[in-house]
Parts: structure tokens; sequence; C-alpha cells
């Protein structure tokens, strides 16, 4: 999920082991924690074509492997050399931001990630480093460390396996992704109960009253997860009973909420030579939903069959994507797993989120993910979601 509810997550989860030792200074500790595994996003600093990052996010860092090695390890460096891991981590959090700076072609950018690179590494070095750790009220065992790395990793990418974007948990053994598919990556509902704790815990300082409400925002958001699962099996009997009603000769099928809530779905069926995308909210006035067909024409890619960056592409698709040919005669890889954008229904867009330029350059293919930010109308997207929520026939006011 986004960074601010892995934080606040880890924070909740640094509370939860912490606080009773070191009060609200838990929550900070429990910040960095959770916010520990998705450092991999550093990997495309020094990988040398941005596809890579699909292998890496969300890998090794994300798995059981990792979840079971890395909090014994990280909880004597946080019990013995505190200052170590605080360096270390503000280290590797901006060597993304000023690596990835270094990589544009603008100088200035460059320019930018250099100074940010060594402005964090002075203040690092000079108010955290080993030799004068962070002072606090009682100092917890190395069982306790280990125990606040281990939850705050965990409950990382377990969350992070309930989004489409899916969590490769059995790295390095397997490089399967889960997708639950029953959250958005994000979704202000989950989110909001922990931020909440996390801003109030530190103005109480009554302990036990610091630790109630931490416990509050963890069963709160809980149980907000789990009613989410319960409304995506409701979600999945309507569209199964649509396939049927509709005649679709579905091979599989996958339902996924929309960003920023739990209430308005989508779909993607696929058939032999189709995908059917469709839109569902759980306060439709009836359960018939309208299909778009998509289709599939996945022999575009035969000649590139067998290419790593295509492979990766599948991979990553997990079976659900379509390919278009573009007017210059380059092919569009569309991943179907993040639906349409504005559900289909805006006539100046092709509609679809995820998607990458396939084209041949001197005789090699060259693959670039297209993002289309200039075409971006945040405004009128926000408001066909709020309006579809409500109503099956939402008005596209542009």
């Amino acid at each position: 999920m986004d960074s601010l509810t892995q934080a606040v997550l880890g924070a909740a989860c640094g509370q939860a082991v912490l606080g009773r030792k070191i009060g609200p200074k838990a929550l900070a500790w429990g910040a960095i924690a959770g916010t520990l595994p998705d450092l991999d996003v550093i990997s495309r600093v020094f990988s040398e074509h941005e596809i890579y990052g699909l292998l890496y996010h969300r890998g090794l860092t994300h798995s059981i492997f990792i979840t079971l090695l890395a909090p014994p390890l990280l909880g004597y460096l946080a019990h013995k050399q505190r200052g170590v891991v605080a360096v270390l981590f503000g280290l590797l959090l901006v060597l993304f931001m000023g690596g990835m700076g270094l990589k544009e072609e603008s100088t200035v950018l460059q320019g930018i990630g250099l100074f940010i690179l060594a402005i964090t590494a002075w203040v690092g070095w000079r108010y955290w480093g080993s030799k004068n750790p962070p002072k606090l009220q009682e100092e917890p065992g190395w069982k306790s460390w280990s125990w606040m790395f281990f939850w705050a990793i965990l409950t990382h990418w377990l969350i992070d396996a309930g989004t489409s974007y899916g969590t490769q948990i059995f790295e390095p053994f397997s490089s399967y992704r889960f997708s639950f598919n029953n959250i958005a990556i994000a979704d202000p509902l989950y989110t909001l109960p922990l931020l909440l704790a996390v801003m109030i815990i530190p103005f109480f300082k009554n302990k036990s009253w610091q630790q109630g409400i931490n416990t509050t925002a963890l069963v709160l958001s809980t149980a907000y997860m789990a009613l989410t699962f319960g409304i995506k099996a409701k979600v999945n009997a309507v569209v199964s009973e649509n396939i049927k009603a509709q005649n679709i000769e579905e091979l599989s099928y996958v339902t996924y909420p929309t960003i920023l809530n739990c209430m308005l779905w989508q779909t993607t069926i696929e058939t032999a030579d189709a995908y059917y995308y469709g839109v569902y909210s759980i306060w439709d006035e009836d359960s018939k939903i309208k299909f778009q067909k998509l289709p599939k024409q996945h022999q575009l890619l035969d000649r590139w069959k067998g290419h790593e960056f295509v492979d990766i592409l599948l991979w990553f698709s997990q079976g659900y994507y379509n390919v278009t040919e573009n007017p210059d005669g380059s092919l569009q890889f569309n991943n179907l797993r993040f639906g349409l954008m504005g559900f289909g229904l805006l006539e100046d867009s092709d509609g679809y989120i995820f998607k990458f330029k396939l084209a041949e350059k001197d005789g090699e293919l060259s693959v670039e993910q297209v993002r289309d930010m200039d075409k971006l109308q945040p405004k009128l997207l926000f408001s066909l979601l709020w309006n579809r929520i409500w109503d099956k026939h939402p008005a596209v006011n542009k």
C-alpha cells in the first residue's frame, strides 16, 4: 500500500511492542521498521532498465524469508548500535530520491540528487552517529526490538498482498506474486484510524492511555480489512451471476476495488479471444453489469516471444493483458489487472492505466512505460469516481 499507510501501521506495531518501555518514541522506530521493506525501490537506481523495477519491488524484502531472517539482526543492531540503524535508514531512504535524480538527463536534477545525498550523510553522521545513539527512557532487550521489527515487516507485506500489485512472499524460492485483490493501494478508511492514533498518542502521558488508543486503532483498521474481504465475496457472487446470465464463456476472472474505497469494484473476465471489463458498486440498484469487450490480440507479441522484457511483462500481468497497435506501428502492452481510467467512459483516452510501449529500434526491442501524465484530469477522475459509487450512470462532466 502507499508509504503513509505503511509508516503509520509500522508505528502502531512499534507502539504495541515497545510503547510501555520507551513511550511515543516507539512510534518513530515502528515507522522506520514499517518502511524498511519498501526501500527495495533503491534497486531502480542501479537497474539498467525501468522494467526491472517490476521484478525487484515487493520481492525479497517482502518475503517470509526476510521476515524471519531480518528481525533478529535488526533487533540486535537497534539494541547495541541504535545510531547505526538510524543512519543506514536515512541514507537508504535518500539514496533512492537522490539516486533517481542522478539518473535523470537534467543537470539540475543530477545536482539536486548529489546535494540530497551529501547533506543527509552529514546530518546522519553528525546527529545520529553510533557514538551518540538516541537516549530512551528504558532500554528494551534484544528480543523486544526483534519482535517489533518482526511485526512491522510482517504486517507490511500482509497488507501489500491485499492489493492488485501483489507481493512475492515466497522469494527467493518462488517469484509468484500473491494478490488477494481486496483493498486498493491507497484507502483512507484503513489508514485514518492509524494516522489519528499516531498523531494524538504523543499528547498523552499515561502509558495505559497510549496503549489503549493504539490498540483501538489497530482493531478498527483490521476490522476494516476484514470487511473488504466480505465485500469482495459479495462482488464475486454478483460477477459470477452476470457471467452466467450474459452467457460469457469465462476462463477466469478477477475482481479488485477502485482507488480510495471499497464500495466501487472493477472486474476483468478472460475468455478465449477477449477480456470483458465491468464496474459494480455495492450501492447499485440492480446487479446487472455492463461489460466492455477488450480484444486480446496476444498474437501481436509473437515476434518478441521469449524476449526478457516481454517475459517480465507477461509474468507481472498474471495472464490479464491485451495488446494494441499504435498508428506508428509500435505495440502497446496493457496490464488489465488495474482497470481502466475513468472506467472506460472517457472518449479522449484509451483508458488503459498500466501500459508499456514496445517498438523496434536498431533491430532491438525497446520497452518504455507510458504514463500520459499530461492527459490526466484529477478533478474529472475524482468526480467520476465519487459519482459512480452512488450512481450507476454518472455524467461525464469535463
